[in-house]
C-alpha cells in the first residue's frame, strides 16, 4: 500500500542481503573469469522476470564472458528520468577460496591472509537486494538499466568496450569507490601508461665493456630526473616496473621502463608525459642509447559540476537517509571514466567497502545495508509517495 505524506523506513531484507551477498562472494570471479557469477546472477535476474542480455566484449581482451545488461521497467511509472546503475563483477587477482564470515559487525574473510572480494561484489547484492525491493513493493521509478562489467581491475575492460547504443539513460551511478556511504566523486584523472624502451649495445662485462652501451645506465639517469608521486593536488607520476639485463656479465642492452601519470587535467597530464620522454631521451642521447616508446591513454577524466541533476539526485538520496553527502575527487580511475567519455553522464559513488585489494579488507553490514537504501532512494528519485 502506498501512503503519501508520511516518513517511512526502508524496512529492507537484511538476511536475504547478506545469503545473497554470502554467496556472491563465495563464488571466484577474477578478471577474464567471471562466468560463473555471470550465470549465478542471470538465475536471479529470471526469478525477477527481468530481461537481460550479456554482450561481446571479452572478444577484444580474451576473457570468457562478457558484460550483463539488464533492463528493469517498473510496475508504475513515474516522471523520473531513465537511469543505469553499475558494478563490476570481477576481483583482483586471489588464490585462496574465499569464506565471508561476520565478525564484530564486519563481513571479513576467515581466510585472513586473502581478499574479500567486497570491491565491487557488496554492490553487486546491493543492486541486486535494492531491485527486489523496488519490484515486490511496486515503488514508482523511471526505467532503470543494469550494467555489471567484466575485466575491470585489469583495465576498466567492459565498459571500455561497452556499446551503450541501446542504454536510453542520461544518467549513471556507479558503486565502485571506498569508504563508508556518502561520498560522491565527481572528478577523476586522465591517466596515461608510458612504455620506454632503452636499446644499448651488448658486450662482455669484463672482457671489453668499453664497447657496450649500458641501456639500464641510460634509464636510471632519466628516472632520477623525472618527479614522482604526487606532483600537485591534481597530479600524479610513477615508475612502476623496470625489466632490463641478462646477467651480470653483459653489458645490458635492452631496459624496458613501464610509467604512468595521471591530471585531473589534460594539459598537465601532457605536459607530464612529455617530460618524462624528453627526459629519457635525453638520457639515451647523453651515452649513445636509443629509445623508442608509446603513450597509451588507459581511459579520460571527467568532472561533473555539482549543480549538475545527477548530483542533486545522489545528494537528495542521501539526505533522505540522513547521511551527510560528501563530493570529492579521485586519483583513480572506474568505469565512470569510459561512461562519461562515451556521451553519459556518471558519477562513482561509495559502496562501503574498506582496505580494498588488501587481505584487511572488510564492509560493515551496517554499509552494505545503508547501500542498499541509497540504491533505492536514487531509483525514486524525486518519487513524493512513501512506503
Amino acid at each position: 500500500m502506498v501512503n503519501k505524506n508520511k516518513n517511512y523506513e526502508l524496512n529492507i531484507n537484511s538476511k536475504r542481503l547478506l545469503k545473497n551477498f554470502f554467496d556472491i562472494l563465495k563464488i571466484k570471479s577474477i578478471s577474464k573469469n567471471e562466468k560463473k557469477l555471470l550465470l549465478y546472477i542471470k538465475k536471479q535476474l529470471e526469478k525477477l522476470n527481468i530481461e537481460f542480455y550479456e554482450d561481446d566484449v571479452s572478444n577484444n581482451f580474451g576473457g570468457n564472458s562478457g558484460n550483463l545488461i539488464a533492463n528493469y521497467l517498473p510496475e508504475i511509472s513515474n516522471k523520473n528520468p531513465s537511469i543505469f546503475l553499475c558494478a563490476h563483477l570481477d576481483t583482483v587477482f586471489h588464490e585462496k577460496i574465499i569464506e565471508p564470515i561476520i565478525e564484530d559487525g564486519k563481513i571479513i574473510n576467515k581466510n585472513k591472509d586473502e581478499i574479500l572480494g567486497a570491491d565491487d561484489k557488496a554492490a553487486v547484492a546491493a543492486i541486486l537486494e535494492a531491485i527486489r525491493y523496488l519490484k515486490e513493493k511496486k515503488i514508482p521509478t523511471g526505467k532503470i538499466y543494469i550494467i555489471f562489467t567484466v575485466a575491470e581491475e585489469i583495465g576498466l575492460f567492459g565498459s571500455r568496450y561497452i556499446n551503450l547504443n541501446d542504454i536510453d539513460a542520461k544518467y549513471g551511478f556507479v558503486f565502485d569507490s571506498d569508504g563508508d556511504i556518502g561520498k560522491i566523486i565527481n572528478k577523476a584523472p586522465f591517466h596515461n601508461r608510458i612504455n620506454l624502451k632503452v636499446i644499448g649495445k651488448a658486450s662482455h662485462a669484463g672482457v671489453s665493456p668499453e664497447k657496450g652501451i649500458n641501456s639500464i645506465k641510460a634509464a636510471s639517469i632519466a628516472i632520477s630526473k623525472i618527479n614522482l608521486g604526487r606532483l600537485d593536488d591534481e597530479t600524479t607520476c610513477n615508475i612502476g616496473i623496470i625489466k632490463g639485463g641478462v646477467e651480470t656479465n653483459i653489458i645490458p642492452e635492452i631496459t624496458e621502463v613501464f610509467a604512468e601519470a595521471r591530471s585531473i587535467n589534460v594539459n598537465k597530464l601532457n605536459n607530464v608525459t612529455q617530460e618524462i620522454i624528453n627526459e629519457f631521451e635525453k638520457a639515451c642521447s647523453s651515452i649513445g642509447a636509443k629509445l623508442e616508446y608509446n603513450i597509451l591513454r588507459e581511459y579520460d577524466g571527467y568532472e561533473i559540476d555539482k549543480d549538475n541533476t545527477i548530483i542533486k539526485i545522489a545528494v537528495n538520496a542521501l539526505k533522505k537517509l540522513k547521511i551527510n553527502p560528501i563530493i570529492a575527487s579521485t586519483g583513480g580511475g572506474s568505469d565512470t571514466n569510459n561512461f562519461n567519455s562515451k556521451g553519459k553522464i556518471a558519477i562513482n559513488l561509495s559502496c562501503g567497502v574498506e582496505n580494498c585489494h588488501s587481505k584487511d579488507e572488510f564492509i560493515k553490514i551496517s554499509e552494505l545495508e545503508k547501500l542498499v537504501k541509497l540504491i533505492i532512494e536514487i531509483c525514486r528519485g524525486n518519487e513524493k509517495e512513501e512506503i
